[in-house]
């Protein structure tokens, strides 16, 4: 079996959606003959910690290194005030996000020398034939290019938002050093890869698209029973409260409907429907808990970030195999994801358009499972992924 060394700060037990690609592709790698070797942190003070997806990385080896990064110093001083058990699972708050304002190429930096020497000492002893690293942080991509330089073997880039950032733009006095940089690290790697068309548009003409995708294991378990007409809603909103305030006075002509949120929303957002009796708020949930809760709902709704081209949330839906609906303005990539699967239908900002999908979801959902999905399939994914690498060695 093939060894890939895989660069990655967000990995288990970190939570959330930033870790799910690699998680995943981690998984179902060694079934296409390459045993990952994983290069990440310490823990960190980060939003949300899933331990389960550990499991995932039972075939993985996993070497994890110190970093001079802010979230690395925070989770450090909780604990020796004795709070770490409670700190993991907090925001560290909005100072290390300002610091990518300052540092460059993001606020991970501290992790670069760290991760080089560790590195090199993972690639003298296993000697992997090939290097994937994944970004964000763009310090994960310098590091692999850092040691592919040590270890000479092909290197693969894997974007998945175009910006250190993630999909919203950094500060203007960082854009054209940035650009530069990702031009560097593309020039220096054999394989650079994109989560969707968006970004893969963003990054450069040699960018190819591995879509993000779904596990289907994951999905092997009982439907959470919910009340009502249940319209479920997975992820973090951000910056959304106007399309949420539009899809709740929409609902009103729905008695019977149910908004359900996973995930974290902002202040505006939960004070106004925190008692609203159409709208439940479910907080940040494990993974397994999100994935029952997809399977039982009557729609599965999508609202798009700013800036987004597609979220990875989507991709989970059509694992879900429950009709979507595509709420709100500017998810154009999003929408012609949605249609190509024949999985469901865009509602626009349309409360009539919104009601009609709401009918046509209740009274025929298997209409919307029928098309293949093997291409957002993780296991797919990760035998492509290593038909590619074998290609380039």
């Amino acid at each position: 079996m093939r060894r890939l060394l895989v660069v990655a700060y967000y990995t288990p037990p970190l939570g959330l959606s930033g870790v799910q690609r690699v998680t995943k592709l981690c998984k179902f790698l060694p079934e296409a003959g390459w045993q990952p070797l994983i290069l990440t942190v310490k823990p960190v003070a980060y939003y949300h910690y899933d331990p389960h997806l550990l499991d995932d990385l039972r075939a993985s080896r996993i070497y994890r290194t110190e970093t001079a990064d802010p979230n690395r110093l925070l989770s450090l001083l909780r604990s020796r005030a004795k709070e770490l058990t409670p700190a993991l699972g907090r925001s560290p708050g909005g100072w290390p996000r300002l610091l990518n304002y300052f540092l460059f190429p993001d606020s991970k930096v501290g992790w670069l020398p760290f991760g080089s020497v560790a590195g090199r000492h993972i690639i003298d002893r296993e000697k992997p034939a090939a290097i994937l690293a994944s970004a964000p942080p763009f310090t994960a991509l310098l590091l692999g290019v850092r040691l592919k330089a040590h270890a000479h073997v092909p290197l693969a880039l894997d974007f998945r938002d175009p910006w250190p950032t993630g999909f919203a733009p950094p500060p203007p006095h960082q854009r054209a050093a940035l650009r530069r940089l990702r031009r560097y690290l593309v020039e220096h790697s054999e394989l650079v890869l994109a989560v969707n068309d968006g970004t893969a548009r963003a990054v450069g003409p040699r960018c190819e698209v591995l879509d993000n995708g779904f596990d289907p294991t994951d999905f092997e378990v009982e439907p959470t029973r919910l009340d009502g007409l249940s319209v479920v809603h997975v992820g973090n909103l951000w910056r959304n409260h106007a399309e949420v305030a539009a899809l709740v006075e929409a609902l009103r002509r729905r008695p019977e409907a149910r908004l359900y949120l996973a995930g974290r929303v902002d202040g505006a957002t939960r004070r106004r429907f925190a008692n609203d009796p159409q709208v439940r708020l479910l907080g940040t949930l494990p993974h397994s808990d999100v994935c029952a809760l997809m399977k039982g709902a009557d729609a599965l709704l999508y609202i798009g970030k700013p800036g987004q081209p597609v979220g990875i949330k989507l991709y989970e839906y059509l694992g879900a195999r429950r009709p979507i609906l595509v709420w709100g303005e500017g998810s154009d990539e999003a929408a012609g994801l949605v249609a190509d699967a024949a999985a469901g239908l865009w509602c626009g900002l349309d409360g009539a358009k919104l009601a009609a999908a709401l009918d046509e979801a209740k009274r025929d959902p298997a209409r919307f499972s029928r098309a293949s999905r093997e291409r957002f399939d993780r296991r797919c994914q990760a035998r492509r992924l290593a038909d590619r690498l074998e290609a380039l060695i």
